[in-house]
């Protein structure tokens, strides 16, 4: 659990509650109230109604932030239609080159991360990763920003290494396999999900991505530093372009229009609509890894994290000056026998604060968390905005939707470590830590592996068990669920794959299996024309077939003694020597084995030799 500190920044009160810039206003407008209405010789209805604006302006701009309201109106007016032409200029984009992001303020780097499925480690596990991101956060001097993207799940790269392995004889039911794939894709709207760091340049690039490697390397997490294109693919994905990548990264769209509520992404080939949610407000307490539970919600969105650290030396004189702030207005509010909890709790969390920044164990930082919805009809942008909204509301975060500001949020979400929505939340390192957003391990497929699922993303699970460290399953279910069928299911895939399977089948039941794939089936009888030879070391090592042996023996024979087992471990010595096949020679094991018949003739031969002396 951790704890988030309420917002530091405080409006001393000077007078009447008002804080100074509430004052100004109302010294600006209330003289015009007066002046029209005792000064202005007219009727009374006209001199209250002249009185009433001024009153209205200085209600609106004391008390509902009018200023800024009217500022973005104007923004939203001026940019509410871009063109090819202004895109790029809005959004301040240079170019692409030398694995480097070119804005006109900036040059910045580009890490992909793979996650980890965090939700599932042991609690030490866990708290051990939330330290170490603890550690990351308090290395950092420069601003960085945490971005996952939301894009079509593609499965081109496993099919084309699975055709590679196939058999003539197993196309068809390849390309049945390939369709049931897509189509299980289509009907699950399965998308893929990507995380990446975007490190502008404060002062050396190379050094502050070295920095973060190392950092991430710490947690168990794998990063990538993405060259030009894969810099380009990234923004591709986001603008949902499928064709090649122009120098400029908006040619692909013919405009922006900005609504109040969803900006309209306009391009030749399709139509996208976006909206942004913010975080507006968080929870006093809050879980590690909590943002999981956005980050594995399904839906095509993009999820956006700010993170600004503060400087350790302003940060204490500003902090100093909050609390000189706050100090005073609890004494005014003591003489005037007033109980103001709110202040007391925000002054007691800002003294808290001041106090571990002072020992060195905490740092202070902004944090943004925004979130990009798509969708390509209006109706699909609403049900998913409530969706998200509603995820958030679970974690008790207060959403908001960016009304008016839609173009700044949507340049808040691009890889371009720009936070000009500007909706900032002060915070401890701890606390930050919580917003840990690896935590749900997505598409990441084995290229000799099998398709075993869908996970609780809906993400298509494709592993080779035979790299994992002890490659051994079984099933368990009620009679008539499946088992049998999921079998037969695997066995298929794994045939696709070019993997050897052998079936144990007392009843007979994968004989249509076999003929399916024309394998061999082995019947074990003595009126059976083939039999397994249970000294073929098919392409194992020797000496690990011979242990294999010894604890088969018991089985076939019964329970021995140990001279028993002596002298059959010397007849089977004896039998692979009479067939060339030698411990210390690696390559007579190639050689053809001997068969039960030889080991027998070996017992007979030592039984005689035994008589003799």
């Amino acid at each position: 659990m951790y704890e988030i500190p309420q917002q530091l920044e405080y409006q001393e009160k000077i007078v009447f509650g008002l804080t100074f810039g509430q004052l100004a206003y109302a010294l600006i407008f209330f003289p015009f109230a007066f002046a029209f209405f005792f000064k202005l010789h007219a009727s009374l209805p006209v001199r209250v109604f002249l009185a009433f604006i001024p009153i209205s302006l200085a209600a609106g701009f004391m008390f509902f932030d009018l200023l800024t309201r009217i500022r973005t109106w104007i923004r939203w007016f001026k940019n509410r239609r871009l063109i090819k032409s202004q895109i790029s200029n809005f959004i301040e984009f240079k170019q692409i080159k030398q694995n480097l992001v070119y804005t006109q303020k900036k040059k910045l780097a580009v890490l992909k991360v793979e996650p980890i499925n965090f939700a599932i480690k042991p609690q030490g596990e866990q708290e051990a990763i939330i330290l170490s991101f603890q550690k990351f956060l308090n290395s950092l001097d420069f601003p960085i920003q945490l971005l996952m993207t939301t894009e079509t799940l593609s499965l081109k790269e496993y099919l084309k290494t699975l055709k590679k392995n196939l058999g003539t004889d197993s196309k068809e039911i390849f390309q049945q396999y390939k369709k049931h794939l897509k189509q299980i894709i289509k009907n699950n709207s399965v998308m893929n999900r990507s995380f990446y760091v975007v490190i502008p340049e404060s002062s050396n690039i190379d050094i502050q991505v070295k920095i973060c490697e190392d950092r991430f390397n710490n947690l168990n997490l794998k990063t990538t530093l993405l060259d030009t294109e894969q810099i380009k693919d990234v923004f591709r994905k986001i603008c949902n372009s499928s064709k090649l990548f122009p120098a400029d990264i908006y040619n692909n769209l013919d405009y922006l229009k900005i609504k109040d509520k969803f900006i309209k992404k306009e391009s030749d080939e399709n139509q996208i609509l976006s909206r942004v949610v913010y975080a507006h407000g968080y929870p006093r307490v809050v879980d590690s890894g909590f943002l999981d539970r956005i980050v594995s919600c399904s839906g095509n969105f993009d999820l956006s994290i700010h993170i600004e650290p503060y400087s350790q030396e302003n940060t204490m004189v500003s902090l100093n000056k909050e609390l000189q702030k706050q100090r005073a207005d609890l004494y005014s509010a003591k003489l005037k026998s007033q109980y103001n909890p709110s202040l007391e709790i925000k002054y007691a969390d800002t003294q808290k604060t001041l106090e571990l920044l002072q020992k060195g164990q905490e740092k202070l930082f902004n944090v943004s968390l925004y979130i990009n919805c798509k969708a390509n009809e209006k109706k699909e942008l609403d049900l998913l905005t409530k969706k998200i909204e509603a995820e958030l509301n679970a974690l008790l975060i207060i959403p908001r939707q960016a009304l008016f500001r839609m173009i700044q949020g949507f340049k808040s979400c691009l890889p371009i470590s720009e936070n000009t929505l500007e909706i900032k939340r002060n915070i401890t390192t701890s606390a930050l830590s919580a917003f840990f957003p690896f935590t749900s391990s997505f598409f990441k497929f084995d290229r000799t592996g099998i398709w075993f699922g869908l996970n609780k993303n809906k993400i298509p699970i494709i592993r080779d068990i035979f790299k994992l460290s002890n490659p051994n399953g079984f099933c368990l279910a009620s009679s008539g669920s499946g088992k049998s069928y999921m079998a037969k299911l695997f066995i298929s895939r794994y045939l696709l794959n070019g993997t050897k399977v052998i079936v144990i089948d007392p009843q007979g039941e994968y004989v249509g299996l076999v003929e399916k794939f024309k394998g061999q089936r082995i019947d074990l009888s003595r009126t059976s024309k083939t039999i397994i030879n249970p000294l073929d070391l098919m392409g194992h090592d020797y000496p690990e077939k011979r242990l294999a042996l010894m604890d088969l023996m018991p089985v076939m024979l019964g329970e021995l003694t140990e001279p028993q087992k002596s002298f059959i471990d010397k007849a089977l010595t004896g039998a692979y020597e009479r067939k060339g096949i030698t411990m210390q020679d690696e390559e007579s094991w190639t050689r053809t084995p001997p068969i039960l018949e030889d080991v027998l003739n070996e017992l007979y031969r030592l039984e005689k030799r035994a008589i003799t002396l």
